[in-house]
């Protein structure tokens, strides 16, 4: 929620009952102004895809997908990714297990793989690219191998500033030797966010390895009808001034903002932290995995401030990635290739110098967030209103979201067991979610094989070495260990 709507919240339960009733008066108010313009354009999208349609010209993008192709030359949506493999390369092979286990899929959501994005008659479209070739789209890197992390993590950022073609579909993987001591070799992906989310990248993950991985299945309680209608109306009844509180609010106090982003991109990630030791500090302390790492990263956030010469950091707001999809949709053994993510503007505890006090603030203000029905209003607009606005309308909603957040944050877990490909195992994978909207950070916590990572992706103007970032993540976590144990041990 906002810092705005977290004051809003702690007025007495009349104020905050009429303020809704308002919220709601001027959102109806809006709807009633502007229906017949919406009617009209309907009309008018509608004609458009008709004509799409009877000349065959592709595949009509889903509303949920046309947000993230609200994007500058500069940074484009890609999601990032990094899988370090034991092993000697073998481009062949890998472009043929990727044909066979991912293009040739019979799930009917990956047939994207094959189609890039066009725009006929305005509208967003997948279109068959004229001849694939694998090749395009599998390719080794044609610079000098990376000798250590640092050259990894250099020519990390030097792909991902480059341009995509555009007569492709929007995802490629590029692979390297990795000449360390030991014999090995890095995949580096880049796969655009209209083709699916990072909980379907895991699912694309998953059917490249040898083996089905065994993942975390998020365990959401299936609603009762009577839920089920109690939380419609707390959405129908909260949501509105939920969503005002975000459209009148002012820019909220980024101290990572710049006037212009470089278009560079920079990596940086943390070693492999032992799941364990995490779980250790949430059993201790009565929060959860989550909690824990939020409150880590709100620490190396203050850290890295008052580094920079700030000497009190306030609490920063940011967005965080949720994924929405249904009991029924995350129960199943096939993940498709498609989005289901949403986010909401959540306040990080960055002014809470305690790092034991900051995981019980932390914990306070996530419970918070999960009782709320903000993300659901949020999610609304987000998959089915800004896609079917008009184009600049659409745009200027897409990227209203760098006003508000300092930084994007994604909790996307991973496989349980360490993976094998084509017989090779799996040392390391990594992921960073794009830089949405021109915000100037993206951070990402990702599980694999009882250890997780936190890395960080930003524009070279924001920060040039993020590296700073992660290494003063493992020094609050090393802390928080320390103080917790220390202390719950008495």
């Amino acid at each position: 929620m906002t810092n705005y709507l977290r004051y809003l919240r702690k007025l007495p339960a009349f104020i905050y009952g009429t303020l809704c009733i308002c919220a709601i008066l001027v959102w109806t108010a809006v709807a009633i102004l502007t229906l017949p313009f919406y009617f009209l354009f309907r009309v008018f999208k509608w004609t458009q895809a008709a004509v799409v349609s009877y000349y065959k010209l592709g595949l009509i993008l889903a509303s949920e997908d046309v947000p993230f192709l609200h994007e500058s030359v500069t940074n484009r949506n890609f999601i990032n990714g990094l899988f370090v493999i034991n092993g000697k390369p073998d481009i062949d092979k890998l472009r043929a297990l990727v044909m066979e286990r991912v293009i040739c899929n019979a799930e009917p959501s990956y047939a994207r793989m094959k189609k890039r994005v066009v725009k006929k008659y305005g509208r967003y479209v997948w279109q068959d690219e004229d001849e694939f070739d694998i090749s395009r789209h599998v390719k080794f890197y044609d610079g000098p191998f990376p000798c250590n992390e640092e050259e990894l993590k250099a020519i990390l950022g030097e792909l991902s500033s480059e341009p995509m073609p555009e007569d492709i579909s929007p995802w490629m993987f590029q692979v390297m030797s990795y000449n360390t001591s030991k014999e090995k070799f890095a995949i580096c992906i880049r796969i655009h966010h209209a083709l699916g989310d990072g909980f379907a990248l895991v699912g694309l993950i998953a059917r490249l390895v040898d083996r089905k991985p065994e993942l975390l299945r998020v365990q959401k309680p299936v609603p009762t009808p009577c839920e089920k209608q109690k939380g419609l109306w707390k959405t129908l009844l909260t949501g509105p001034l939920a969503l005002l509180s975000v459209a009148i609010a002012s820019s909220t106090n980024n101290p990572l903002l710049v006037k212009k982003m470089s278009g560079e991109k920079c990596f940086a990630w943390t070693k492999p932290l032992d799941l364990a030791l995490v779980k250790a500090i949430k059993l201790r302390t009565g929060t959860t995995v989550n909690d824990v790492l939020s409150a880590c990263l709100a620490g190396a956030l203050r850290r890295y401030l008052k580094s920079e010469g700030l000497d009190e950091p306030g609490d920063m707001q940011i967005a965080v990635s949720i994924n929405t999809r249904s009991p029924h949709k995350l129960s199943r053994e096939s993940i498709p290739l498609e989005n289901h993510t949403t986010g909401i503007l959540w306040s990080l505890p960055v002014g809470t110098d305690d790092p034991v006090q900051r995981i019980y603030e932390t914990k306070t203000r996530m419970d918070d967030m999960k009782t709320s029905s903000d993300w659901k209003i949020f999610g609304f607009i987000f998959n089915y209103v800004v896609g079917n606005l008009p184009e600049f309308l659409g745009r200027f909603s897409s990227y209203s979201l760098s006003r508000h957040c300092c930084l994007i944050l994604s909790n996307v877990p991973g496989p349980l067991s360490s993976l094998e490909m084509s017989g090779n195992e799996v040392e390391t994978v990594i992921a960073w979610p794009p830089l949405m909207s021109d915000t100037s950070m993206s951070v990402a916590v990702f599980s694999y094989a009882g250890t997780l990572r936190m890395s960080v992706m930003t524009d070279k103007a924001v920060m040039s070495d993020p590296s700073i970032l992660t290494e003063h993540f493992i020094a609050e976590f090393n802390e928080m260990q320390h103080r917790v144990m220390a202390s719950c041990g008495r």
